[in-house]
């Protein structure tokens, strides 16, 4: 009866830890900032889908729907797709029009992804910025491959990525 007793005991200690370390997890994270789809460049009402992308990719930019990369550290591109009503329709992407862009980023418990995506003519060359703000303290990673979709970019234009990681500290 003395083991049962024990065991009960420990259960209960085991619930109120992982009951309190949990509720500890988000503190702080209440005030964060709404999550954004985009500004600048990015087409806000464009939802990017894709079946099979190797989820070790850091970085795509996609131009033609044969998949001209041109720059990527993967082959596996094919499968995406584009919805702009919120996934009630998805359709092949138009490369003729559009540019798909991808940048890898992670962080921790509850992340926000502020995404903004700047032309500047005079250097030919496209800003994807990413500015991930996170909150928490669990081991919790959230990961986002950050798709936004962009006029078509001009052949002769780079793109080039930042990610600005910012720790939230509350308002």
């Amino acid at each position: 009866m003395k083991n049962v007793c024990r065991i009960i005991v420990l259960i209960i200690i085991v619930t109120i830890m992982i009951a309190t370390s949990c509720s500890d997890m988000y503190k702080g994270c209440e005030d964060m900032p709404d999550q954004t789809v985009g500004t600048g460049e990015i087409i806000n009402d464009a939802l990017i889908l894709y079946t099979n992308l190797d989820p070790a990719t850091s970085h795509l930019i996609l131009n033609s729907k044969e998949g001209q990369i041109i720059t990527s550290d993967t082959e596996n591109i094919f499968g995406l797709e584009v919805s702009f009503d919120n996934k009630e329709t998805c359709q092949p992407i138009d490369f003729s029009k559009y540019t798909v862009l991808g940048k890898n980023a992670n962080g921790d418990c509850k992340v926000v992804f502020d995404r903004n995506v700047t032309k500047h003519e005079e250097q030919q060359k496209y800003i994807y910025k990413i500015k991930l703000i996170h909150c928490g303290s669990c081991e919790k990673l959230v990961v986002d491959m950050n798709w936004v979709l962009v006029p078509k970019i001009e052949d002769d234009y780079s793109v080039e990525f930042i990610v600005d990681y910012k720790r939230w500290k509350g308002k």
